[in-house]
């Protein structure tokens, strides 16, 4: 495509699309506000937990494994244990996937969970909600801590 110059305002009513910032993490870590838009994969021989920060009305990320968990699982947690992640699983298979109603932790379970297994979360301020996408019913579950 050719390089297009605008020379007054340009508006959208549906916002623009470009290029999505890509971050591959290899251990546990925090997220911020700052990493909202952020497609992260997960790519480690030794599993870990990602932090997802305080909820904020359009915060999102993209999950997705790229090397498959075998001896432990990733995890997805909130911000100090807080049971607001809402969500669904879909999978390939077409068996019922698991559902979130007040959790606080995704799970993409060692051993059953593949590359390319993905989950999306965006907030509204108060809860995330979550839609992950699967190979096998039992690859990513939605848990409260005990």
């Amino acid at each position: 495509m050719a390089n297009t110059t605008f020379t007054g305002p340009v508006i959208s009513d549906n916002g623009f699309i470009g290029p999505v910032a890509v971050t591959t993490k290899t251990a546990a870590s925090t997220l911020t506000a700052a990493d909202s838009g952020k497609t992260i994969f997960l790519d480690a021989a030794s599993e870990f937990a990602t932090t997802l920060p305080l909820p904020a009305a359009g915060l999102r990320f993209t999950f997705i494994v790229k090397t498959a968990p075998v001896g432990t699982a990733y995890t997805v947690v909130t911000n100090g244990g807080a049971n607001i992640i809402k969500g669904m699983q879909f999978n390939a298979a077409g068996a019922a996937g698991d559902t979130g109603t007040s959790d606080d932790t995704i799970t993409f379970v060692a051993s059953s969970s593949v590359a390319g297994d993905r989950v999306d979360l965006v907030s509204d301020g108060t809860n995330w909600f979550a839609y992950a996408f699967c190979t096998l019913a039992a690859s990513i579950t939605f848990t409260t801590a005990a």
